[in-house]
């Protein structure tokens, strides 16, 4: 019976317990707050590659063992990220509420639609599947599928057997892990290459033969095949010619894939972003579609880009000029034409610092520059020139005069709170505040009147000497006067004052046009179309995208 009773007892302090939480709906507004839950997937994966194992032991074939994944590496440059049809997610935002409409985001977005914020474009499992089925189109750089990839080289680390992935793959962080052995057999080289998916929990082999003479020509084939396998989607032939124009430089979706005329290079299939550079001419981008088992072809027609422009650069002594990566010649330079548009001018001679200035280049007109060519070091004078003190640059001291000018602000804001707080301090000692209080108190006590009047005169008086002294040490900005809005004096003041000027003067100092030249580049277009962007945009591709 006592056994019943304690756990009634228990069971009735359990429910008194859990009760309340039926309010916690109401406290929170639980049914008025319904948002549906969303993710957010993976965005990187790590691609570990380890030295090769000799099998039989030949001190003459050691290099092979860093040899083989640095030309395997090489093939491997250009994946740039892995194809994954189910990404892991890394958070996951539950829905709550009865009938959730509109993720927290959307939400957000909707009640504040001025304001601009980076929108994502998968936010839960049903636009994923909208990916997958093809209604929904998004870049690569959108998908949460495809997953960036970095490699890491880890030559220096013992090549670990097949049996030993599981536990290193988690230690060092690898997602994916490349190693292998190699065997010597007369005049070939016959390479085993174990590629180790930490996330799907197999090893995928791949056995290449090739001649030891010329085994790292003839190792692209056995990069092509591990580079298609960690790509993880069907691929296909891209083959680009430039109208009969050689050199020109191929991207899709950012990746370079080689100078036209491109052939034999295959790439995942979906919507891809092309891009073709050439020096001279306007930069080429189309959106082209790969698709499953049908090569693309394309021929694409540069568009010369006219030298309607002209320079002349004159210098105290014979130096080499360059327009961005274009070497022009030495100077004196008269009259040369040049594309229009922004580019950066350089000036460079052995033994001398190089001088560097931005040009903006207009149709049919000629800029013209006379360089003053100064004897020292490049790298050595254009790390030290802006120094004042030791290590500290004129930028550097803006920045701490700039510091020391909110410090002071600081300090008078304090001031300012630290007077009114002596009003306030004295304003609850204070208890003749009318006449009548005067006038009634003189009437019931006339002997002790004077006195307590006298006290309280005190009080008043110390708390106005107190609250000017510290609004004379803080002074008062126009914004606060309120009486004639002018600026009154006061250390604070002055000091705040003094430091915005002693900022202003050490970034106008630093701004000498050397600093301004050297530090120039050309913008980066939102678009490659001919026009304004196109000008800019070959200027940029010059300085970015160049292989």
């Amino acid at each position: 019976m006592k056994h019943k009773i304690s756990a009634l007892l228990i069971i009735l302090g359990l429910v008194c317990n859990v009760i309340p939480l039926y309010s916690i709906d109401d406290y929170y507004n639980f049914p008025n707050q319904s948002y549906k839950g969303s993710v957010i997937y993976e965005s990187s994966r790590n691609l570990c590659l380890f030295s090769f194992a000799a099998t039989s032991s030949d001190p003459t074939k050691e290099y092979l063992s860093k040899g083989i994944p640095s030309v395997l590496l090489s093939e491997l440059r250009s994946l740039e990220y892995t194809y994954v049809e189910y990404p892991k997610a890394n958070v996951i935002y539950h829905s709550f509420g009865e009938a959730p409409t509109s993720t927290l985001q959307e939400r957000i977005d909707a009640e504040s639609p001025n304001v601009k914020r980076k929108r994502r474009e998968i936010n839960d499992e049903k636009d994923l599947q909208d990916l997958r089925s093809g209604k929904k189109q998004l870049a690569p750089e959108k998908d949460p599928r495809y997953v960036k990839v970095t490699i890491r080289q880890l030559w220096d680390r013992k090549p670990p057997k097949p049996d030993e992935s599981f536990g290193l793959a988690t230690k060092l962080n690898c997602d994916y892990m490349i190693t292998g052995s190699f065997e010597v057999k007369d005049s070939d080289l016959v390479t085993k290459v174990f590629l180790y998916d930490d996330f799907e929990g197999k090893t995928i082999p791949f056995e290449h033969k090739t001649s030891l003479t010329r085994a790292y020509q003839e190792m692209g084939p056995l990069g092509e095949l591990i580079r298609e396998k960690l790509q993880g989607k069907d691929t296909t032939s891209v083959e680009v010619s430039a109208s009969g124009e050689e050199g020109a430089l191929v991207y899709l979706d950012g990746i370079y894939l080689g100078k036209t005329p491109l052939t034999g290079k295959k790439f995942p299939v979906g919507k891809r972003s092309l891009f073709v550079f050439k020096e001279g001419f306007h930069p080429y981008k189309q959106d082209v579609q790969l698709e499953k088992g049908r090569s693309f072809q394309l021929d694409v027609k540069l568009s010369l880009k006219l030298s309607n422009s002209f320079i002349s650069v004159t210098s105290n002594v014979e130096s080499d000029v360059y327009l961005g990566i274009q070497y022009l010649g030495k100077t004196p330079l008269n009259h040369i034409p040049i594309p229009s548009g922004m580019n950066r001018l350089r000036i460079s001679k052995e033994g001398y610092i190089d001088s560097f200035r931005a040009v903006d280049a207009v149709d049919n007109e000629e800029v013209k520059f006379n360089i003053e060519m100064r004897e020292g070091n490049t790298e050595v004078y254009y790390k030290n020139k802006q120094n004042v003190f030791l290590d500290h640059t004129y930028k550097d001291f803006a920045t701490y005069s700039l510091y020391g000018s909110l410090l002071f602000y600081a300090s008078y804001v304090y001031l300012n709170y630290a007077s009114r707080q002596a009003y306030s301090a004295a304003r609850s000692q204070v208890t003749l505040v009318d006449a009548r209080a005067i006038s009634s108190f003189y009437g019931n006590n006339p002997n002790e009147f004077f006195f307590w009047y006298g006290v309280q005169n005190s009080i008043i008086d110390d708390a106005e000497s107190k609250a000017r002294n510290l609004k004379r040490i803080a002074g008062t900005l126009p914004m606060e006067n309120r009486r004639d809005r002018q600026l009154v004096g006061g250390p604070m003041v002055i000091m705040m004052g003094l430091m915005l000027v002693s900022a202003a003067t050490f970034y106008i100092l630093g701004l000498d046009e050397e600093t301004l030249e050297f530090g120039y580049l050309p913008l980066n277009p939102s678009a490659v179309s001919y026009g304004q962007n196109a000008r800019e945009g070959y200027g940029y591709m010059q300085f970015n995208m160049r292989y």
